[in-house]
């Protein structure tokens, strides 16, 4: 079976630090005027001398032709640990951008300030690994799939960039989940990632319901995709939870995302995965 673990992989977060010199940060605050989190204004400022190297010059270029974040996290985590030689095949035309991952931390001294902010991550991963200790997670995407997941989940929080959405990177055998913490009201910075439990498994869960559901996905319209994966994450908050906490997700995700049909979907969801012998496809053919 497949296992969930939550990690503070190196590699990934070196990528985040290279992220916090280049231009995304300003990119993020277009999408949506947010507040950050105090340890990635500090890497910024940390890395901001080194805005003209190499590696943060190839990340911009590929940010402004529209590249997508999984991209370069995807390259950096399909390198090795601390060489970065290249373990599978990597996104196209980053073979030279990772080759030049190891001189931007040596230049930047990026290991001191690890040493020396270690705190934030590690209380994140902390509240990370309470929440997903007893997270029926796994075996709930397995029930949805009819099989178990195809690959090991590595949730990862960040407390550098990305900042404002969540990234999935896959490598050969493990499908890596980068989480930024909860943001929040106004001009607040960000909740720690530990404090809201049903949050933490509600993205988690649509966020990997959608990469295991691809196909099946892609055979919707919107509005269909958009009822099975909050139908989904509905009942993934149920098992991990209780019956209040998934109600409230559903009649706040039914208002906020126009889906009235979503407490119908819920419902034929749930018989799906009792093992009512119909096919996933054929429960969700008239979505």
């Amino acid at each position: 079976m497949s296992e969930l673990m939550v990690v503070i992989d190196e590699r990934a977060r070196l990528a985040t630090a290279v992220l916090a010199a280049s231009d995304w940060p300003d990119k993020e605050q277009g999408q949506a005027p947010h507040a950050v989190h105090p340890h990635s204004k500090q890497l910024r400022q940390f890395v901001r001398p080194f805005a003209a190297h190499p590696a943060v010059a190839q990340l911009n270029a590929g940010l402004d032709t529209g590249r997508p974040l999984t991209d370069f996290f995807t390259a950096a985590l399909r390198c090795a640990w601390p060489d970065f030689a290249p373990t599978e095949s990597l996104p196209e035309g980053l073979a030279g951008w990772t080759a030049v991952l190891l001189d931007f931390a040596a230049q930047t001294k990026l290991a001191d300030f690890w040493a020396a902010h270690s705190q934030p991550w590690e209380e994140a991963r902390a509240g990370l690994e309470t929440i997903f200790a007893q997270s029926q997670i796994m075996i709930f995407l397995g029930k949805l799939l009819g099989q178990s997941a195809p690959k090991d989940v590595a949730v990862m929080p960040t407390v550098a960039y990305p900042m404002l959405n969540p990234v999935l990177a896959e490598t050969a055998d493990t499908l890596f989940f980068i989480l930024p913490p909860a943001k929040a009201w106004g001009e607040s910075p960000p909740w720690p990632h530990g404090e809201d439990p049903g949050w933490a498994i509600a993205q988690t869960g649509w966020h990997l319901a959608g990469h295991f559901l691809q196909n099946t996905l892609a055979e919707l319209d919107e509005a269909g995709r958009a009822l099975l994966r909050h139908a989904a994450v509905t009942l993934c908050l149920e098992a991990d939870f209780d019956e209040a906490e998934a109600m409230a997700y559903l009649v706040r995700s039914k208002k906020e995302h126009n889906l009235p049909r979503l407490p119908l979907g819920v419902e034929q969801l749930r018989d799906y995965l009792a093992g009512n012998g119909r096919s996933l496809e054929a429960v969700i053919s008239n979505w």
